[in-house]
């Protein structure tokens, strides 16, 4: 079975962007913190992601693999490069029900039951699988038993104060045990967390008053 890694860009109150759908300024990351992400990419050869997710970031890196890019502080920098480079060369499934293969670049598009799709990946051969996805999406995923092996959050030093939050659309709670961190001098922090399948039943759940007091 192929290990599953959900990885998304994060405020510090847990945002992926703000009201308007745009990063927010000033975004901490720069040729570190690239090359330590590449490293994540390079252990994997299928990104999965949501169609917008996809729109927003391939076509980009697509030019600059290509050297076509206006973007010359992004031609001038080694990582960015090598991630164009790993980008270009995995498998891209995308979940959408408008887009459509396109074997040349890699794209593949996956319609319908996402938690299925994602399955049937896992159990095919091959490396680890990047997964990259917006809040509605990820719900059901991150709802589904043992689907999700780990999360790679990038969590920058920025509140917003309005925008959607990755994990809004959860219905149950998630058990996560820390398995890396690392902290960048530019503030941003990536934290590796592995899932812990729990039984805990709500009727068994620890009240407020089990809690110490100096956690709450």
């Amino acid at each position: 079975m192929r290990k599953l890694t959900v990885l998304m860009q994060t405020t510090l109150d847990g945002r992926i962007s703000n009201a308007s759908g745009r990063f927010w300024q000033p975004f901490a990351w720069g040729e570190e913190e690239t090359a330590y992400l590449n490293e994540a990419f390079a252990r994997a050869d299928t990104w999965a992601m949501s169609r917008k997710l996809y729109e927003v970031v391939v076509p980009y890196w697509e030019e600059v693999a290509a050297g076509t890019s206006p973007d010359t502080d992004v031609q001038d920098s080694p990582a960015s490069l090598e991630f164009a480079r790993l980008l270009v060369a995995m498998r891209k499934a995308v979940l959408s029900d408008t887009l459509t293969d396109d074997p040349l670049t890699r794209r593949e598009i996956r319609a319908g039951d996402a938690v299925e799709h994602l399955r049937e990946l896992k159990e095919q051969d091959g490396a680890e699988i990047v997964a990259s996805f917006g809040p509605k999406t990820l719900g059901p995923l991150a709802d589904s038993p043992g689907l999700i092996d780990e999360y790679l959050l990038v969590i920058h030093p920025a509140v917003l104060a309005s925008g959607p939050r990755l994990f809004d659309h959860l219905t149950r709670d998630l058990a996560l045990t820390l398995a890396s961190a690392r902290i960048f001098e530019s503030g941003a922090a990536v934290m590796r967390y592995r899932t812990i399948e729990t039984t805990t039943s709500p009727a068994t759940a620890p009240s407020s008053a089990d809690v110490p007091e100096d956690t709450r």
